[in-house]
């Protein structure tokens, strides 16, 4: 695996470089352009107007470029992301993770380093790391990946009656006109409601609570979601009584989950047909 991850943060590093390179061309364009251009010559010769039109578009260069250079850098760490969301591969995932520094957006990226575990089965492990995370640093995605990692340990660990003090935090902080956050919310609670259910063996309960979380994902969901709800689908089936539709669910699950603990429960649950 190592030589894996060598060639994966590679492939980071390659980004990170170019989007450093562009971000250098962009301040050397600026300085360049503030020291040689002489804007009391041009204020004098063509006027106030043509002066604040070529500091607009300066500026407005500058900005593109540094735009772009963002863009490269993050597009090299969603290739990172993909190894978990596209090739279901969490300890490869994790490698990767733990190669990166921890000096900026520690807690981000403990949060996601949980995640790997956690879809891994380590479960104790991921328990232990989500333990060092300051929630109040964490935004967006992450954020709610913690409170949705945080809600399933807690069922796992028969702390289920604590989860509801989980989504009421969770809710707390979400603001009020920020329609992506209330949609994270949702997502946790539509999840949290599924556990529930299956818990109760409630099945009809359970197959409408995983239809609002799949809707909730839409054209976003991606394959290692895909495969974490076709076993939730077969448990489903399972406790209807639906044997066969159970099992083409279990094959999806264990031809696409590659390493995730998913695949192994998907074979312990085929076993038990």
């Amino acid at each position: 695996m190592e030589l894996e991850v060598r060639k994966r943060r590679t492939q980071l590093y390659r980004y990170q470089g170019m989007g450093i390179g562009i971000c250098i061309l962009a301040v050397a364009y600026l300085s360049y352009m503030v020291w040689e251009i002489d804007s009391d010559f041009i204020r004098w010769k063509f006027g106030i107007g043509i002066s604040a039109l070529i500091s607009i578009s300066i500026c407005l260069v500058y900005a593109l470029l540094v735009a772009v250079a963002c863009l490269i850098m993050r597009f090299g760490s969603l290739k990172i992301a993909e190894i978990l969301a596209t090739e279901c591969d969490p300890f490869l995932y994790e490698a990767c993770l733990q190669k990166s520094s921890r000096l900026l957006h520690k807690d981000r990226l403990l949060c996601s380093i949980a995640l790997a575990q956690h879809y891994q089965g380590n479960f104790d492990r991921a328990w232990e790391t989500l333990q060092e995370i300051n929630v109040y640093k964490l935004r967006g995605i992450h954020r709610a990946n913690y409170y949705i990692l945080m809600s399933d340990q807690y069922f796992k660990r028969g702390m289920g009656q604590q989860v509801h003090e989980l989504e009421e935090r969770f809710r707390q902080s979400v603001r009020a006109k920020n329609k992506r956050e209330w949609k994270y919310f949702e997502t946790l609670c539509a999840g949290n409601n599924l556990t529930r259910a299956l818990e109760n063996q409630d099945y009809q309960a359970a197959a409408g609570f995983l239809g609002d979380r799949i809707a909730l994902n839409g054209n976003a969901s991606r394959p290692w979601t895909r495969v974490i709800f076709a076993l939730k689908e077969a448990q489903i089936y399972l406790g209807l009584g639906e044997k066969e539709s159970a099992k083409l669910c279990l094959k999806y699950v264990v031809d696409n989950g590659n390493r995730m603990w998913c695949v192994q429960e998907a074979m312990r649950l085929s076993e038990g047909i």
